[in-house]
């Protein structure tokens, strides 16, 4: 089996679970990590594979809670108690700057089967009639020179290698992520009989032998609509399977044109989209070419309420004026221009066009915000 980008302890948004089950009270997109890796960890008891790969990322932070750190110790206790070997390799979110920040990692270095490799150093181990070629992040250079070591081992009959990073060449690999690391193409050598690869958050397959597994959730819009889960791999006949895993539907409404539409037009189009089965469901809505004037018409208030089954909804408009367009998306930043358009509203002005008091301020929000960095 091979899986990646797990990314326990994850989240986001203010949706507090709200079932009878342990997770009662946590963060809603944090409990959802967990429940992907636990349902992961159901197919491999039930599949019972010879190993499983953990491509890295297996947490978000390098420090993990002890919330999270408590879960995954249990999901690998059933690993290991089953008899089924687990490697696991350290990906940028789980390797720390400074080496004696120390690692999560160790404290699964004691349980029967499960191989954490988080050093910062390539790592061989033999599982069976299986090497695993192991290079985990690490910092600086170190990545770069591990990866030479990959060398097919004559002794065993099946060899595969691990790697956590983007690939040269490839922009769609990356993540834009401070510390990533990425390997050149041709250290994806053809004479191993897979790769294990980490870090890119879709399902991708880059060569005959070398793939993505992608996350096992959603965890950016870029991700909506992308199926969730591992591959299932038969080293003998070269076939893989992708096993997809129950996760949080995220799903992207529009995109909207609003250039042309009057307030009416938009209230429509925009309710239209809204009516569709959102329970449950991460949302966001976006519109396009939405010209200043008719911006400060939109009832966002009405278009949360028909959101609200959404476990999170988030409407990200383009704001145009004068041909120059103004990403005003954000939480921090539509929920000022909100605010003023509202209280303006409500508060009395005299001799002034409220109207154009409105655009005035708007345009100061957007040129603070922008100024703030």
């Amino acid at each position: 089996m091979h899986v990646a980008d797990t990314h326990l302890g994850f989240s986001a948004y203010r949706k507090v679970c709200e079932d009878d089950s342990q997770y009662r009270g946590l963060n809603q997109r944090e409990v959802d990590t967990y429940r992907s890796f636990e349902a992961f960890v159901d197919r491999v008891l039930e599949l019972r594979p010879d190993a499983v790969l953990h491509s890295g990322d297996l947490f978000d932070t390098v420090r993990p809670s002890n919330r999270a750190l408590s879960f995954a110790l249990e999901q690998f206790v059933r690993l290991s108690d089953a008899g089924i070997p687990t490697v696991v390799i350290a990906g940028n979110h789980s390797t720390p700057r400074l080496r004696e920040t120390g690692s999560a990692f160790r404290l699964f270095e004691h349980l029967k089967g499960i191989h954490p490799v988080y050093r910062g150093s390539y790592e061989q181990l033999v599982i069976g009639d299986l090497t695993v070629h192991a290079v985990p992040h690490s910092e600086g250079d170190g990545f770069k020179e591990q990866l030479p070591l990959i060398e097919r081992c004559p002794e065993t009959r099946y060899n595969v290698a691990m790697l956590h990073a983007g690939i040269v060449g490839f922009s769609e690999f990356r993540m834009n992520e401070f510390n990533e690391q990425l390997v050149e193409s041709c250290f994806l050598k053809e004479d191993l009989d897979y790769i294990a690869l980490g870090h890119y958050h879709q399902k991708y397959d880059v060569t005959r032998n070398a793939c993505y597994s992608g996350s096992t959730e959603h965890f950016s819009f870029a991700e909506a609509g992308q199926p969730k889960g591992f591959f299932h791999i038969d080293l003998g006949s070269g076939k893989r399977e992708f096993i997809e895993l129950p996760t949080r539907p995220m799903v992207d409404l529009g995109p909207v044109d609003a250039h042309g539409m009057d307030p009416a037009s938009l209230r429509t189009e925009l309710e239209s989209l809204l009516s569709q089965d959102l329970e449950g469901k991460i949302a966001r809505l976006v519109v396009k070419n939405v010209p200043r004037t008719l911006y400060v018409t939109v009832d966002f208030k009405r278009l949360r309420e028909l959101a609200s089954a959404a476990v999170h909804f988030e409407p990200k408009f383009e704001v145009s004026q004068d041909h120059v367009s103004v990403q005003s998306g954000s939480a921090t930043l539509s929920s000022l221009e909100e605010e003023f358009v509202s209280f303006l509203d409500r508060y009395p002005v005299g001799n002034v066009d409220k109207d154009a008091l409105k655009l005035q301020g708007l345009d100061y929000l957007k040129r603070g915000l922008e100024g703030s960095g």
